[in-house]
């Protein structure tokens, strides 16, 4: 029996860094854009293993949870990466799903001299997650769900939705992807079909969901919204708090939404108050963006221990 099992993608994130990528303010934003053709050294180049659904994983483990990971994996090079990493990290792997003629998703993160990044996406296998890939008798045992992008499968969420219905003493999290916000907005999914207990999405996220936030406040017992920098909104039974960051020089920013909502969730399962759940939330957030990748400034449990609760 797991405590905690997370449902998302597991993929290989290749992080290059450089202070000579050129970025330029537009009307569109800021750009990152390089002479076509041309050649450029960079301070680093590293390949670690990424993924919400992956993130997570480690990051519960790290705080002390059995944990297993539900992913959708190739069978080739880069899916060792991920299952070696996880091991490593004492995540169950047996509930990942690896198909030969698939490939492992993986993304190229371009990383400038301010922590701000650039991603080249291919989701390949984590995209394909099927209704029949769910350990249902798993996820029954489990203590606490947890769950990431799906890219959209609407069959995969809607098959997942209504087994965790059935039974109201399942506990769920979920930090929907851009595709999973977009069934939202069009109710393709509503959110009173959907049994969480957390919902965790970051500002912008937030605004795009414009015409049914109300109806998330209504139905979600806990809302999480972090916005880098600022800090966070907590909305708990509709009453809203807000709470600061902490203040640290980012490497990457990569996986700091994982750390943060993976923290939240660990304090309130070991019992902690929601100020004690930001305050773990914040510090895992702060330690993540110092390193490169989304899992080496993960915090264990012994570190938590000593942060104190926010007011």
């Amino acid at each position: 029996m797991y405590d905690i099992i997370t449902i998302g993608s597991s993929v290989v994130d290749i992080f290059v860094v450089s202070s000579n990528f050129h970025v330029s303010k537009t009307d569109q934003g800021v750009e990152l854009c390089q002479r076509y053709g041309a050649k450029l050294d960079v301070e680093s180049f590293t390949i670690r293993s990424g993924g919400g659904g992956s993130n997570t994983a480690v990051g519960f483990a790290r705080l002390g949870f059995r944990v297993a990971a539900v992913s959708e994996t190739g069978k080739d090079d880069f899916s060792k990466i991920v299952l070696d990493d996880l091991h490593k990290n004492k995540v169950a792997t047996n509930l990942v799903v690896q198909e030969r003629k698939e490939e492992t998703g993986g993304s190229v993160v371009l990383i400038g001299r301010d922590g701000g990044r650039t991603i080249l996406v291919h989701r390949g296998a984590s995209t394909m997650l099927d209704p029949k890939d769910l350990p249902l008798e798993h996820i029954g045992r489990a203590r606490w769900i947890h769950l990431s992008s799906l890219s959209g499968r609407l069959d995969t969420l809607t098959t997942l939705f209504k087994h965790l219905a059935k039974y109201p003493r399942y506990k769920l999290s979920w930090n929907p992807g851009g595709k999973e916000l977009a069934l939202l907005k069009t109710k393709q999914i509503h959110i009173t079909a959907v049994p969480a207990e957390v919902f965790s999405v970051n500002r912008e996220e937030w605004n795009l969901l414009k015409g049914v936030r109300d109806q998330i406040v209504a139905n979600v017992p806990q809302i999480v919204i972090t916005e880098g920098k600022k800090g966070c909104e907590v909305i708990i039974k509709g009453v809203s708090r807000h709470f600061p960051s902490k203040s640290v020089k980012s490497i990457d920013d990569t996986g700091a939404g994982d750390a943060f909502i993976t923290a939240y969730v660990a304090a309130q399962l070991r019992g902690q108050l929601p100020e004690t759940a930001v305050a773990w939330a914040v510090a895992n957030a702060a330690s993540v963006v110092q390193d490169v990748g989304a899992k080496p400034g993960l915090l264990r449990l012994r570190d938590m221990e000593k942060v104190k609760s926010v007011s």
